[in-house]
């Protein structure tokens, strides 16, 4: 009887595995009756400059149960996590945003898109040119430039003699000889720059001031300097020339005839007399020479007049003449 009772004992105890089966069960019943989560809401930039920082946001159910797991994918292998979070772009380009949201319940995503441009340029010139350069006054010059920036461009020139233009590529002209600063001034909406460019106008001289190599003598009366109406007359057509001629120098040179009294002195008075009419009438002293060649060597007083050698030479000399 005894060993009937252990056996009908050892039949109803429960079996060991299962508590187990019955703890699975019940997590798995668990799980199943959890309220996944619905996502509601992403939002953040449409547009992003490289490097600049953008705000990432999203929205789930307020009945999805704890935990939730929230994860960011931004498109270029950067990854983030939470609600609310940050991430800038180092290159260019349309990128496609993903976030998810999980929990045991299941999982939801979302995505929304991001455009990533450089960051504007701000306005930076290059290069400023102007041709012809070295230019005859009156001649026209065409100014010219590189310029870098975001358009829209605007362009601001002035040429230093008081004009204005605008325009990527104006023409000016120069109406007198000198050096003159031209500045392009050019700006956009994130900037500006200016930058400069020396131009010399050179003076269109008359033909005279470049080939004429002698002018009118000035004669005058025995043991005189003092110019008479006819020695003026001579004189004054030098002075008209000499006034267009700025690159002429005058080398003036008095001399006497044999038998005159005080031959170096009396040439010298007839040298200064010339200078002081040219000066008078317009031709800076700076640029006249003086000297007294004293009586005309070679030349007596027989024969013939001396009127020839009562006289002053105005001889011109050029800039360029090395003389």
């Amino acid at each position: 009887m005894e060993n009937l009772k252990s056996r009908a004992h050892q039949r109803t105890r429960p079996p060991l595995w299962l508590p187990l089966v019955l703890l699975a069960g019940g997590l798995f019943l668990a799980g199943c009756g959890a309220t996944a989560p619905v996502v509601q809401s992403v939002n953040g930039p449409d547009t992003l400059e490289t490097e600049e920082t953008g705000t990432f946001e999203a929205s789930i159910n307020e009945e999805a149960d704890a935990p939730v797991t929230y994860t960011w994918n931004f498109g270029e292998g950067s990854t983030s996590s939470g609600l609310l979070t940050n991430h800038s772009y180092s290159s260019a380009g349309q990128y496609s945003i993903r976030f998810e949201a999980s929990n045991e319940g299941g999982s939801d995503a979302d995505t929304i898109s991001v455009r990533v441009v450089p960051p504007p340029q701000p306005a930076s010139i290059t290069s400023v040119n102007a041709r012809p350069n070295p230019v005859d006054e009156g001649e026209p010059v065409r100014f010219s430039s590189n310029v870098q920036g975001d358009s829209p461009l605007s362009y601001s020139w002035s040429f230093g003699d008081g004009a204005e233009a605008a325009g990527r590529s104006p023409t000016h002209t120069y109406q007198a000889p000198g050096q003159y600063t031209a500045r392009l001034r050019t700006s956009n909406s994130v900037g500006d720059d200016t930058r400069t460019v020396t131009i010399r106008v050179n003076r269109v001289l008359p033909d005279a001031c470049t080939t004429t190599e002698e002018l009118s003598p000035a004669f005058f009366e025995s043991n005189s300097s003092m110019l008479t109406d006819d020695a003026k007359n001579s004189l004054q057509e030098n002075a008209d020339i000499l006034a267009q001629c700025p690159n002429v120098s005058l080398r003036v040179e008095g001399f006497a005839a044999p038998g005159e009294r005080n031959e170096q002195p009396l040439s010298a008075d007839r040298a200064e007399a010339v200078a002081n009419y040219y000066h008078d009438n317009g031709v800076h002293i700076s640029r006249i020479t003086i000297s007294g060649q004293g009586q005309v060597e070679g030349v007596t007083s027989k024969g013939g007049g001396t009127r020839q050698y009562r006289r002053v030479d105005t001889i011109p000399q050029r800039e360029d003449d090395g003389m």
